[in-house]
């Protein structure tokens, strides 16, 4: 069940971790531990946001924190951001379970008004997810010999080995992110790129996309 301290989401920008307010730092490390182990694995090497509301913590209670979320669990702090007044885009991920997220925000063809389905496993050899309507968000790996198609993103919170295709209804703008971007092909839209056989990781999140000269580019993932 999901407690009432801290929230994991991943937005379109990367994970954030939202914390609220009133709160002392031994109460928010301790409900950091409990949502960090509802996942199906660890975020490890991953890079997060944390979203404060006000009051926020101290200037020393965030470098704790910041030492203490990379000793721990190996995630590196982007950023503290005190919430505004506005409110949050909605998340592409909210929790590990199997369902789909409907959401409905204007304009109707932003990817924000697209559902997206949620797999809180990993895809072994063999296996195959499509998900036309959306965008898949995956909580594990894609194995080599598996294969992953969606009509928007593709974002998988663990080690991509197998194929992806997104955009797979034709739209250009769809990406693919991995923490361990490592496929065996790559389809964005009708754009092909096939990575070569032995190919290592780099050790950071990457995302796929296609670059200005209508070929898919992958580069470092930081923000869109």
């Amino acid at each position: 069940m999901a407690n009432s301290i801290v929230a994991l989401r991943a937005y379109r920008d990367g994970l954030h971790l939202i914390i609220k307010p009133h709160l002392s730092i031994t109460e928010i490390e301790k409900a950091i531990q409990e949502e960090i182990s509802r996942m199906n694995r660890p975020l490890n090497g991953a890079s997060i946001q944390i979203d404060l509301k006000a009051p926020t913590l101290q200037e020393e209670e965030m470098a704790y924190l910041r030492s203490k979320l990379k000793e721990t669990y190996n995630l590196t702090v982007r950023e503290f951001m005190v919430a505004s007044e506005e409110p949050a885009p909605p998340p592409i991920a909210a929790a590990p379970t199997t369902h789909i997220i409907t959401q409905a925000v204007n304009p109707p063809d932003s990817r924000e008004s697209e559902p997206s389905r949620i797999i809180p496993y990993t895809i072994r050899s063999g296996q195959t997810e499509d998900f036309p309507q959306g965008s898949l968000i995956i909580y594990g790996d894609v194995n080599s010999g598996a294969e992953v198609r969606a009509g928007g993103d593709i974002v998988v919170l663990g080690a991509l080995r197998g194929n992806a295709h997104a955009g797979m209804n034709g739209r250009l703008s769809s990406v693919i992110i991995a923490m361990n971007l490592v496929p065996m092909q790559l389809q964005i839209s009708n754009y092909l790129n096939r990575i070569p056989i032995g190919e290592k990781s780099r050790g950071y999140p990457e995302i796929a996309r296609i670059g200005k000269e209508d070929v898919i580019i992958v580069e470092r993932f930081v923000k869109f």
